[in-house]
C-alpha cells in the first residue's frame, strides 16, 4: 500500500492520462449503462428551459443572461492582476455558472466561444486552489467549484467542444481538481497522515491562522461538502478514463455519508441554515449524479430529509426588504436555502412541504436550481406544530405564522458550533416586518478587524456579567467553535404562550469562576409581548449585571430612546416599548456599541472602514451577590410614541408583571423559575 510520503510525492503523476494503456477503458467494471452525463440528459433540456421562465427562477435567469458572457472579461482581468484564488478566481467560476446556464437555455455563438476560450485558460492554470498539505495542493472550495463548473459547462456545450480540448480538460479536472479533493477528504478521514495543511505561500491576501486541527475541524463541518462534490462528480465523469476513478468514487461515497451524518436526528444543523444548504447543495450534486450513473445507493434514505425541511421552515423569518427570504441568523448564517436543495428533497421523497419551501422559503441563485425544480408538483404549507419549535440543539424558534408581518422570536441556547457567535441566551425578535431586536450581521472572520466585536456577547441581546460575556476565542484557528454551553432547563409550550428557561452558567464560569448561576427565562405571549427574567448569582463575591437590547440599524433607521427605566426602540414599521425592574439598583441608558479588534495588530494601518452604528438599550444593575432583572417589552405596528401600560413589581415569591392584557407571576424561589399566568 502506498504510504503518505509516497502519496504526497507522487501527487497527480499516476494519472492515467499521463500513461494510459490502450485497453484502459476495459480496466474498470462499469455498471450497466445508465447515463454518461453527470448533470442532465438531452431530454431534460426542454424542462430546464421552461424552468428559466418560471415565476421563481425567471428573474434570476434574466439577470444572468443579461450579463452573460461579458462577465468573463473583468473576472479574468482581475484574477490575472491579483492571482487571488479565493476571491477573484471565484468570480471566474461564477461567470462559468451563469454563462453555462444562459447558453443551455438560449445558446449563442458568443456564449459558446466565451466558454471555450475560458476553458482553455482554466486548463492552463497551474493550480485551482489555495491550500497545500506539505507541498501538494489540496482542494477545499475552489477546486470543487472548478470541477463542477467545468463539467457543467462541458455538458451545456454538448457537441460544441473540440475533442482534443475535451481530453485536456478532463486531464486537468483529474489532476488539478479531483486529486486535490481526494487529498483533502483523505486528510479529513485520516488526520494523523497529514503532513501539515497550510495556505499556499504563493497565494496572496490570506489570513494567518493556526491550521493544525483544520483536517478535523473542516472534516466535521459544512466544508466537507465541497471537496466531496468535486471528488465525487469528477470520479463519476472519469469512470473508464482514469484508473483512480473507482478509488475516488469509493472515498466520495463514504464522505457523503459522513457529511449527512453531521445533521441532528431532527434534521437541524449546528452551523445554521446557510451552512446546511451549502453542505447539501454540494453533497447532493454528487448524490444526484450518483443516482444517474451508478444507482447503487438510495441517498434519500441517508438523512431524514422531511425533518430537514421542517428545520428550513422553522428557521424562516419573513422577508428581507428586497423580498428575499429572511432567516433566523444564528452564527454567521445570513441566507435561506437555494431552491435546488428543497427541490431535490421533493423530487426524491415527494414531500409537498419541500415544494412549498422551494416556492416560499428559497432564494434562487445556483445553477442546480434550473435542473431540479419542478414547478407543478403538489405543495403543502408547514405543520402548525412548527410554530413552537425547539430542536435537539436547544434552539428555540416561536412564531405567530409564516407571513412577512408575523412575529418570530428565536432564542440561542445549546452547544458550541463552527461559525458561532458568543450568543448563549441571546434572542432575536421580528414583528411587523421589522427586526426590532436584532442578531448582528457582518461579523468579521479576522480578529484584527473591529467588526470582530460583532461576534461577541456584548453585541447580542444577552447579558454581561461584570462587564464580560461568556467564553469565546480570539480566532486563533478561524471561526471554529468555542467552549461555552447552555441548555434549556424548562420548556412549557402552551400554544399561543410559550415559556422556557435556559441555563448558561458554564459559559460564564469559564470567564469568572465565582459565577454560580446565569439563567434567562422567557415568556412569549404571541404575537407582541415578551417577558425576560435574567438571574445571576455569585459564590462568594459580587459583580454587576447588564442586559442589552439591539434593534436592526443596518439602514440607519433604528432608534433608541430611554426615559428612566422605560425605553422605546423604533423601526419604520414597528416600535418596541419596554420597562424593567431589578433586585439591585439598575440604570437604563441608550448607548452605542464600540467596535474594537479582538487582537490588536500594531503593524496594521488604522482602518477607516464604516462598519455601521449599533445603538442599544443597556440595563445595568449595580454590583450585588445575587441579581434578578425583569424586562418586559410590547411591540406595536408603525412608528409611534404612544406607549402601552407596563407594570412590574416585586412580590414575596419574585415578580409580578402586566402588559397588554398579559399578566403573571415569576416565582424565583427555586433555581429554575416557575411562571404563573
Amino acid at each position: 500500500m502506498m504510504n503518505r510520503r509516497e502519496f504526497t510525492r507522487l501527487g497527480g503523476a499516476s494519472l492515467v492520462f499521463g500513461g494510459v494503456s490502450a485497453s484502459g477503458l476495459g480496466k474498470i467494471a462499469l455498471p450497466p449503462e445508465r447515463s454518461r452525463r453527470v448533470f442532465f440528459q438531452d431530454s431534460d433540456i426542454p424542462r430546464i428551459r421552461a424552468n428559466a421562465r418560471t415565476i421563481l427562477l425567471g428573474p434570476k435567469f434574466r439577470e444572468w443572461a443579461s450579463r452573460s458572457p461579458t462577465n468573463f472579461k473583468p473576472a479574468w482581468e482581475r484574477f490575472r492582476e491579483t492571482g487571488n484564488i479565493i476571491y477573484d478566481l471565484r468570480k471566474v467560476w461564477i461567470a462559468f455558472e451563469e454563462t453555462s446556464v444562459a447558453h443551455l437555455v438560449e445558446p449563442t455563438e458568443e456564449r459558446r466561444r466565451a466558454l471555450l476560450d475560458s476553458m482553455e485558460e482554466v486548463v492552463a492554470l497551474p493550480k485551482w486552489d489555495y491550500m497545500v498539505d506539505g507541498d501538494a495542493v489540496i482542494g477545499v472550495m475552489r477546486s470543487s467549484m472548478a470541477v463542477s463548473r467545468m463539467l457543467f459547462a462541458r455538458e451545456a456545450l454538448g457537441d460544441g467542444m473540440d475533442p482534443e480540448l475535451d481530453v485536456r480538460l478532463m486531464r486537468a479536472i483529474a489532476d488539478k481538481g479531483v486529486e486535490p479533493c481526494y487529498r483533502t477528504i483523505y486528510g479529513m478521514d485520516h488526520p494523523e497522515s497529514v503532513t501539515g495543511w497550510r495556505m499556499d505561500p504563493e497565494h496572496p491576501f490570506v489570513q494567518d491562522i493556526d491550521m493544525a486541527r483544520w483536517p478535523v475541524i473542516l472534516g466535521s463541518n459544512n466544508l466537507r461538502g465541497a471537496p466531496t462534490m468535486g471528488l465525487g462528480i469528477g470520479a463519476l465523469a472519469l469512470l473508464g478514463i482514469d484508473d483512480r476513478a473507482e478509488k475516488w468514487l469509493a472515498a466520495a461515497e463514504s464522505s457523503a455519508r459522513t457529511a449527512l451524518q453531521l445533521f441532528f436526528g431532527d434534521g437541524s444543523y449546528f452551523e445554521g441554515l446557510s451552512y446546511s444548504e451549502y453542505l447539501l447543495r454540494t453533497v447532493l450534486a454528487f448524490c444526484e449524479a450518483h443516482y444517474r450513473i451508478k444507482g447503487t445507493i438510495d441517498w434519500a434514505r441517508e438523512l431524514d430529509f422531511g425533518a430537514y425541511i421542517d428545520y428550513v421552515a422553522a428557521m424562516q423569518a419573513g422577508k428581507k426588504s428586497n423580498g428575499n427570504p429572511d432567516i433566523v441568523n444564528f452564527s454567521d448564517a445570513s441566507k435561506s436555502a437555494y431552491p435546488c436543495v428543497t427541490s431535490w428533497v421533493e423530487m426524491r421523497t415527494g414531500n409537498p412541504v419541500a415544494q412549498y419551501a422551494s416556492q416560499h422559503f428559497a432564494e434562487p441563485g445556483y445553477f442546480l436550481d434550473y435542473l431540479w425544480y419542478r414547478p407543478d408538483r403538489p405543495s403543502r404549507s408547514p405543520s402548525r406544530t412548527l410554530k413552537n419549535y425547539r430542536n435537539q440543539q436547544d434552539w428555540v424558534v416561536c412564531r405567530s405564522g409564516w407571513r412577512p408581518e408575523d412575529a418570530v422570536l428565536a432564542f440561542r441556547s445549546g452547544w458550541p458550533a463552527n461559525h458561532e457567535h458568543a450568543d448563549r441566551n441571546s434572542f432575536f425578535f421580528k414583528i411587523f416586518g421589522e427586526r426590532i431586536l436584532n442578531d448582528p450581521f457582518g461579523a468579521a472572520y479576522d480578529p484584527k478587524s473591529p467588526a470582530w466585536t460583532l461576534r461577541l456577547t456584548k453585541a447580542h441581546n444577552a447579558v454581561l456579567v461584570g462587564g464580560k460575556g461568556h467564553q469565546y476565542h480570539n480566532g486563533e484557528e478561524g471561526v471554529n467553535e468555542g467552549k461555552a454551553k447552555a441548555r434549556i432547563v424548562r420548556w412549557d409550550d402552551r400554544g399561543e404562550t410559550v415559556i422556557w428557561c435556559s441555563d448558561a452558567t458554564q459559559g460564564y464560569q469559564l470567564v469568572d469562576e465565582d459565577v454560580s448561576k446565569v439563567t434567562r427565562t422567557i415568556v412569549f405571549a404571541k404575537p407582541n409581548v415578551v417577558v425576560v427574567l435574567d438571574e445571576v448569582d455569585f459564590r462568594t463575591g459580587s459583580n454587576t449585571l447588564e442586559a442589552r437590547y439591539f434593534p436592526d440599524n443596518r439602514d440607519g433607521e433604528g432608534m433608541v430612546e430611554v426615559d428612566g427605566s422605560t425605553f422605546r426602540i423604533q423601526r419604520p414599521n414597528a416600535t418596541l416599548f419596554g420597562d424593567c425592574a431589578s433586585s439591585a439598583k439598575a440604570t437604563t441608558r441608550a448607548e452605542l456599541l464600540e467596535l474594537v479588534p479582538g487582537v490588536v495588530d500594531e503593524e496594521a494601518p488604522a482602518t477607516d472602514q464604516d462598519f455601521g452604528e449599533f445603538p442599544f438599550v443597556g440595563i445595568k444593575a449595580k454590583s450585588a451577590r445575587t441579581h434578578s432583572l425583569v424586562t418586559v417589552v410590547v411591540a406595536r405596528p408603525g412608528a409611534t410614541d404612544k406607549a402601552p401600560p407596563i407594570a412590574i413589581r416585586q412580590v414575596d415569591a419574585g415578580w409580578a408583571f402586566e402588559a397588554d392584557g398579559v399578566k403573571g407571576i415569576l416565582n424565583t424561589e427555586g433555581r429554575i423559575p416557575e411562571v404563573l399566568l
